[in-house]
């Protein structure tokens, strides 16, 4: 592995594959907060993220990032905590546009009905809608 979007593709993907957690599960994972924060939380989240940090503390990510991935699923977008990397989503009819910047998804979608900036460490989940039609093709 040569840069940390591996990483963070292949701790992922171990977690998902391996442990079997939900994609959003993964997400807090690789994003959960420090652990002042947490002890700030109301109790059932301060014992899920109490949980996560004690559990999967070798896949939490430090540092800045922003990456999107794409299963069967569909599209997570997440970005380090402290939100030092960009991560810009934008909507447009049944189409969702994820980037590092609001111009990248300008020049692929003139004309988007929402944009915004997705927040630090909160994942942006877009699922795949798939018809009953294509799933038993």
């Amino acid at each position: 592995m040569q840069t940390d979007t591996e990483v963070i593709t292949y701790l992922f993907d171990h977690l998902l594959r391996h442990h079997n957690l939900p994609i959003e599960v993964a997400a807090d994972v690789l994003t959960a907060p420090e652990w002042d924060e947490i002890d700030r939380m109301p109790d059932d989240k301060r014992e899920y993220f109490t949980n996560l940090r004690s559990i999967y503390n070798g896949a939490l990510v430090n540092g800045p990032f922003s990456v999107i991935l794409g299963s069967n699923k569909g599209l997570l977008a997440i970005n380090d905590r402290l939100k030092l990397r960009s991560l810009t989503a934008a909507t447009k009819g049944n189409r969702a546009y994820f980037a590092s910047e609001e111009s990248a998804v300008r020049i692929i979608c003139h004309y988007p009905a929402a944009v915004g900036s997705v927040s630090g460490a909160e994942p942006g989940f877009i699922p795949l809608e798939i018809d009953d039609e294509e799933e038993s093709d």
